[in-house]
């Protein structure tokens, strides 16, 4: 009976050896994020992509990311980590073999069938195909320019143009709007920064200071004070904005924040032209009050909450080039590229009021600064206005 039992097992043992191995015994996956919402997905995911990917041998997760809210951040933190940029993003997404091979939208049949039967693949490679876009397909290889085809173009296309091209990609962006993003943030942080709201506020209040008798070393202290807190709220609400536009993703972002750049230079570029134009990009009056009520008791407390308040009423004066910027970050970043970018933006933003404060703790100095921001602002205006005009043009063009 023992020799029969031990036969029996070896026997089953050795059936279940030779047996063919099933989908979930080979290792591979596709995690789906998909739209409970969208019928078309629906019928991609349970119709062409199921059968594809079971003639692989390839499992396949579903995560609606509408009714499991968690499920969205997983997408956005797997997009980030993996660094797909959010121009080829979609609202449907699969993932396969933890990454190595990321369909946004629904590539056409062919493509994906011979990515999933090919050895020789790059690291990474993405596939981009939305709809109204066109029936083709988009290819990146997460080096290099990314490469648009027909529909009926075979992937082996692209895989042959980027193996013997591989070498020359060591310096390439994916286009060009992201090489020119950090001397637009750069200089239209400096150029915001240039306004006279924050300056006026400042100079008037180290006038004061000087006014009352306050030691040069007091005055220093308190207008650094100032300025790190406008530097930290405007950091702050810019974060929260940024973080906003994170959850609403598109290429139209960057377009949109172009045009909103453009749209603000005209504004104040008019309103320098023309002193009687019904917009005014400055901080309301009723905020001008409450801000000297804090500057006239001229303590460091109070010091904290006038660059506090000033960073956040300044949104009227400068907010527009800012959010302008956050709408291109939105486009053209992931979310902590766009926190680095959003940092170098507000140290360019508040350069120029540490230089006004170098230059004021002489009071001579400080005086005929004073005297020239009254005389020139409207004349400020108006060249800021142009150049923020002219850096939004340029920077819809990129993003077109």
């Amino acid at each position: 009976m023992k020799k029969i039992l031990l036969i029996s097992s070896l026997l089953i043992a050795l059936i279940l050896f030779v047996m063919p191995v099933n989908a979930d015994n080979t290792g591979r996956q596709a995690v789906v994020y998909y739209n409970e919402a969208c019928d078309e997905c629906a019928i991609y995911i349970n119709g062409e992509l199921q059968e594809i990917l079971q003639a692989n041998q390839v499992e396949m997760v579903r995560k609606d990311y509408i009714n499991q809210r968690e499920n969205r951040k997983e997408l956005n933190q797997k997009n980030d980590s993996l660094g797909v940029p959010l121009e080829l993003q979609s609202h449907l997404v699969t993932f396969i073999d933890e990454g190595r091979i990321i369909l946004q939208g629904e590539p056409p049949r062919h493509v994906v069938e011979d990515l999933l039967s090919t050895q020789n693949l790059p690291v990474r490679i993405l596939i981009y195909s939305e709809e109204g876009e066109g029936d083709g397909y988009k290819a990146w290889a997460y080096s290099g320019p990314v490469q648009s085809y027909g529909p009926n173009e075979p992937i082996t296309t692209y895989l042959i143009w980027f193996e013997a091209n591989q070498a020359s990609f060591e310096n390439v962006s994916i286009d060009g709007t992201k090489s020119k993003l950090l001397p637009a943030v750069l200089l239209t942080g400096l150029i915001d920064g240039i306004n006279p709201c924050a300056m006026a506020i400042l100079l008037f209040f180290i006038t004061f200071l000087f006014t009352i008798r306050k030691r040069r070393a007091a005055i220093a202290r308190m207008g650094l004070v100032y300025i790190a807190c406008v530097y930290i709220v405007y950091f702050l609400v810019g974060l929260g904005l940024l973080r906003a536009t994170s959850l609403v993703q598109g290429h139209w972002l960057g377009q949109l924040g172009a045009a909103l750049l453009i749209l603000f230079g005209v504004t104040n570029l008019l309103g320098a032209v023309f002193p009687k134009f019904p917009i005014r990009l400055e901080v309301p009056e009723i905020g001008k009050e409450g801000l000297k009520n804090w500057m006239y008791r001229a303590t460091l407390p109070a010091t904290i909450v006038l660059g506090t308040l000033m960073g956040l009423e300044s949104f009227p004066c400068s907010g527009g080039p800012y959010v302008a910027i956050l709408g291109l970050l939105g486009s053209q970043t992931s979310f902590w590229e766009g926190f680095g970018y959003l940092a170098l933006y507000n140290l360019m933003f508040i350069m120029p009021l540490v230089i006004i404060l170098i230059l004021a703790l002489n009071p001579v100095m400080g005086a005929k600064i004073q005297a020239w921001e009254r005389s020139s602002s409207h004349k400020v205006r108006g060249i800021t206005g142009g150049v923020m005009a002219l850096i939004g043009l340029a920077l819809l063009i990129w993003v077109l």
